[in-house]
């Protein structure tokens, strides 16, 4: 089909993904499939997986921008999935969960581009090629990628909504897909921050298309930009805690320049110019962001060279694993028994002994979560029943607020 030959070629030099094979899990195209989203707390991709988890029955597991976590790693494997799509580039979503993913023998498609705008691109694709009959009378809300508060409104819009991120470098790719998608409804939010850019896009949308193309502006509040200055603040200790002790000259300047913009944010922001606190605030998010992707490349090669940091982790991931398990209700004796095994001959300094007790460990793992993964997803889905509108919320909200799932009820579960 002529629309599917469009598509390829606007897509081709585009699109970057990586898989495991998938056989069976591709020709379950139907949102029968049990997926699960992993995506980064970046509010763009996060606020898109969410469009797409409405689209597909599919739950969503938040990792930090940047990080790698092992209990993502364990909230993965308790929703016991068919297959896991990572939104998202390495730079936001690390490669260590493919790594997880791939010993665990769990199939998962990773669609992302080199930014957020091309990552938009590919998980499109990717509902094209999967899932074109969802894309039929969708209403397409547009935004410009580093508008926070657009952003939000978008991902909080109710229906059948397809979001598309835009700047001045990506107008033309993102009015061919509104082609494609035979968009009727067209819907762009803009906010001061963003309307040089949105103007542009709601003249070239009526230039290429026959749409309804209605616009939304709004104001940037308070309390929106005292939002921005809360993720760009969380975003500059994080990456202020990574630095620590990496000599990395180009953070450490970088540094200086997230916190003098975070702090003349504050200042517009007292002063009521909230306008102008929420670009400082912005651009105080983004080199902070710069800061952590130079400090997770720095630390990734660390680990590899560094033997017990990566026993240090894999105990780690491993035991968040077996504890969800216990929280699930499974006799996890035998499990337990080995991970003490590993921890013992680790502070023993045995370091061989160690890695060979966590590889029996993985595998016993494995072998259970292939033989028993109906079970334990149906436990999974009996607990959300008991606990997840909380969760649930705090899981999908994305905009600089994500929470790792599960955590308060461990620190309930600690202090009880």
């Amino acid at each position: 089909m002529m629309w599917k030959k469009t598509l390829a070629l606007l897509f081709g030099f585009l699109v970057l993904a990586s898989a495991v094979p998938l056989s069976r899990a591709q020709a379950e195209t139907t949102t029968n499939l049990n997926l699960v989203i992993l995506v980064s707390d970046n509010e763009a991709d996060c606020a898109l997986a969410q469009k797409v988890a409405e689209y597909l029955n599919a739950s969503i597991v938040v990792t930090p921008w940047g990080i790698y976590d092992p209990n993502v790693t364990s909230q993965i494997v308790a929703r016991a999935p068919d297959l896991v799509l990572i939104i998202g580039g390495p730079a936001a979503v690390s490669e260590e969960y493919e790594n997880d993913l791939q010993e665990l023998g769990i199939p998962y498609v990773r669609r992302w581009g080199a930014n957020r705008y091309e990552t938009n691109l590919a998980v499109l694709q990717y509902l094209f090629e999967n899932y074109p009959e969802l894309l039929k009378n969708v209403k397409v809300v547009i935004v410009y990628g580093e508008d926070i508060t657009a952003i939000k409104k978008a991902g909080n819009i109710k229906g059948r909504t397809i979001i598309i991120y835009v700047d001045d470098d990506y107008l033309e790719n993102q009015t061919q897909i509104l082609d494609l998608l035979n968009a009727t409804m067209v819907l762009i939010i803009n906010t001061p921050y963003s309307e040089n850019v949105t103007e542009r896009v709601r003249e070239r949308v009526r230039e290429k298309i026959k749409a309804n193309v209605t616009c939304e502006n709004t104001t940037i509040t308070a309390e929106d930009a005292l939002l921005a200055i809360q993720i760009a603040e969380n975003k500059t200790m994080l990456a202020e805690s990574l630095v620590e002790n990496i000599s990395i000259p180009a953070a450490e300047k970088l540094l200086e320049n997230a916190k003098k913009h975070l702090e003349r944010a504050k200042e517009a922001y007292n002063e009521t110019k909230y306008g102008r606190a929420y670009g400082l605030a912005i651009a105080a998010k983004s080199i902070a962001e710069a800061i952590i992707r130079m400090a997770s490349e720095e630390k990734q090669i660390m680990l590899h060279k560094n033997e017990t940091m990566k026993i240090e982790i894999k105990l780690e991931k491993l035991e968040d694993i077996v504890e969800r398990l216990e929280e699930l209700g499974f006799n996890v004796t035998e499990e337990k028994a080995l991970l003490e095994q590993a921890e013992q001959a680790y502070e023993n300094g045995d370091y061989g002994l160690a890695k060979q007790l966590l590889e029996q460990l993985k595998e016993l793992i494995k072998t259970r979560y292939h033989t028993e993964k109906e079970l334990i997803r149906a436990r999974w889905r009996e607990k959300e029943k008991h606990h997840g509108e909380g969760r649930e919320h705090k899981e999908k909200n994305c905009h600089g607020e994500c929470h790792h799932e599960d955590e308060s009820e461990k620190d309930e579960g600690e202090n009880g």
